[in-house]
């Protein structure tokens, strides 16, 4: 039930019921305000009903009585309709008189005809001029020279004849009065409630039933302030038709139109402005947000250095104007002013120069020509700074470009390699696995056949172990238990281990250490992983008949391992490039082994806390490992 009512109040009818309720509760609370205020002007709080038509005629009597008077004056022996009148001067002499005067005086209070007759006498001041005609009465203003005479009038009426309230008006008077306390709760309630109508109007502005979006519909397209200043012209121009006719009918109706458009105007005023602020256009959807936008857009679409001059040139105006409307003639003044645009705009010009050649060239670079270079010549200051800096993320972007297009060769190479280090493997196994498959079971060929698809699959299992650790080594997630240990140690191991396989590879090893232990912290498993690596890789591109050195020495607190040999093809390929994962010594491929060697050593020592180089001179090839020497370990005694 509730749902249906939010959604009635979102149709047309239902925003049309609460403008009505707003409309109906606005004539309520400011006719309790009128009635409010008249009450306090009338002093109806502090007197009776009676009371208040008692002040009322007699203030009538006296006002008609003075009026009466002055026809009176210059009229002796006058009539005046339901009134009698006689001026007296203090002297008691007899100044005018209304014909019927003594006979009124007579019969008031009586029977009869005049039996509601009251006497009412006041004193009032007769101005005649300096030849003795008469000018005024009461207490209007008097000229030099004019003669002022107290006088006394005193009438005979019925302040019932002369009474302006109509049966109607005192119907009313007596409404206000018997509800003259009540008027403060209603205007409260009536307050309340229109404040609950209009929060409820402004919740389904713009809203229709079934839907949560906002509808601005066609009234939306007029920009708000252009709709806010017709809606108040148009409100204004009937405030001010009605105060400009003749007639009071037609001057009560005009306005209580005029106030009706205006309360109306301003309810659709605040849906519209409601319903953009829902929508956030309102600021942005205004014609003046629109024409300063204009403005500034073709301000900058003017070029820089005329866009100054035409800046400077407005100041400049506007400050003569200035000048000249505070009459500021003084020579020194106007020599100053000149004399400081003479050396200040030159100034600012030269750093729009500088500006507008920092705009091309950082336009130039966003645009992707990043082969452009700031000239420097006539920049100084934070200008000169700032194009050394364009120039450096020049650089910078270049060098990034050359980067990702490296990686991006790298990448494809890698792949290329992946797959023919796989396929080759694999394609023997299923060479000669269909072999067997198609051989007779008493081939002696068969064994021959099962031992190089066992050999196969050891070379893929390999493959995919040490791609699995570079994979590992590179990304920081292999596991390392640094302990003490002696690099001498190593050295020594190496040389027996590989005893055998450098001599079948015609191969000499040359081994320096110190006597002493060098130690330092590192994992051992890892550690001899390393060297086994780069051994292999000796035993596997160095020239047959060459000697191989291996080389630890202590220097400047490290421990440094070198290894050299003597490469048997040519070395047309950067030492970077080397330690890219599958990447081989021999472009053709044709040796044992997958390129990973080299990579997943470096990343073995860089995980340990040392460096790896290779360093590539002509035929020699060199890698060095360095590593932080520790404090050697004490052993008791």
């Amino acid at each position: 039930m509730e749902k249906k009512k939010k959604q009635f109040f979102r149709t047309i009818p239902g925003k049309t019921l609460l403008f009505l309720v707003i409309n109906l509760l606005a004539i309520i609370f400011f006719g309790c305000i009128c009635a409010s205020v008249a009450c306090i002007q009338e002093d109806l709080y502090n007197i009776t009903e009676e009371e208040f038509y008692q002040t009322k005629d007699d203030s009538n009597v006296y006002y008609d009585v003075i009026d009466q008077t002055e026809y009176l004056i210059g009229i002796d022996n006058y009539h005046v309709d339901n009134m009698s009148i006689r001026v007296t001067g203090k002297d008691g002499k007899l100044i005018a008189s209304t014909r019927d005067f003594d006979d009124v005086s007579q019969a008031a209070g009586k029977s009869g005809e005049f039996q509601n007759y009251k006497l009412y006498t006041y004193d009032i001041k007769l101005v005649y001029g300096e030849n003795g005609e008469y000018k005024h009465s009461h207490d209007r203003y008097s000229e030099p020279g004019d003669i002022v005479v107290d006088a006394t009038v005193e009438a005979y009426t019925d302040p019932v004849l002369l009474s302006q309230y109509s049966a109607f008006d005192r119907q009313v008077i007596h409404f206000v009065i018997g509800v003259r306390y009540a008027v403060y709760p209603v205007a409260l309630l009536c307050l309340i409630a229109g404040i609950a109508a209009f929060i409820a109007l402004m919740c389904v502005a713009g809203k229709r039933p079934g839907t949560e979006e906002v509808f601005l519909g066609p009234v939306g397209k007029v920009p708000f302030d252009i709709l806010a200043a017709v809606t108040l012209f148009i409100t204004f121009g009937l405030f001010l038709l009605s105060g400009a006719t003749s007639r009071q009918i037609f001057e009560v109706l005009i306005f209580a139109f005029a106030f009706f458009s205006f309360l109306n105007a301003m309810l659709g005023l605040c849906v519209s402005l409601s319903a953009r602020i829902k929508l956030h256009m309102l600021i942005k959807g205004s014609f003046v947000y629109k024409f300063f936008k204009l403005i500034i857009k073709g301000i900058l679409a003017v070029p820089l250095v005329w866009r100054t001059i035409i800046i400077l040139g407005s100041l400049s105006f506007l400050e003569l104007i200035v000048i000249v409307g505070t009459r500021a003639d003084s020579e020194a003044f106007v020599i100053g002013w000149f004399l400081e645009k003479l050396v200040l705009y030159p100034f600012i010009l030269y750093i729009a120069l500088m500006l507008r050649k920092l705009k091309i060239s950082g336009e130039k670079i966003a645009k992707g020509d990043i082969s452009y270079r700031t000239s420097t010549k006539g920049l100084w200051g934070d200008f000169r700074k700032h194009a050394v800096n364009l120039n450096s993320v020049a650089d910078s972007v270049t060098l990034a470009v050359d980067e990702k297009l490296k990686s991006e060769r790298m990448k494809t190479e890698l792949i290329t390699n992946v797959s023919h280090d796989i396929k080759t493997p694999l394609t023997s196994i299923i060479n000669y696995a269909s072999l067997i498959g198609n051989a007779d079971p008493s081939d002696p060929k068969l064994n021959e056949y099962s031992e190089v698809i066992v050999r196969q699959s050891e070379k893929l299992k390999r493959l995919i172990e040490d791609l699995v650790e570079a994979s590992k080594a590179s990304s920081g997630n292999l596991e390392i238990v640094p302990a003490p240990l002696d690099c001498c140690m190593f050295v020594s191991q190496t040389a027996g281990e590989f005893k055998e396989k450098l001599e079948s590879a015609n191969l000499s090893l040359i081994t320096t250490a110190p006597e002493g232990p060098v130690m330092i912290m590192a994992d051992g498993r890892r550690m001899m992983r390393i060297y086994d690596n780069l051994m292999n890789n000796i035993c596997k591109y160095a020239q047959p008949g060459t000697r191989v050195y291996l080389t630890l020495e202590a220097a400047d607190g490290k421990a440094v391992t070198t290894f050299k040999n003597t490469s048997s093809a040519e070395l047309n390929i950067s030492a970077e490039e080397l330690v890219e994962r599958f990447v081989r010594g021999d472009a053709s491929r044709n040796t044992e082994g997958n390129g990973l060697g080299l990579s997943i050593a470096k990343s073995m020592t860089e995980l340990q806390g040392g460096t790896f180089d290779i360093s590539i001179d002509g035929d020699l090839f060199k890698v060095t490992l360095s590593f932080p020497i520790s404090q050697p370990a004490v052993t008791e005694k």
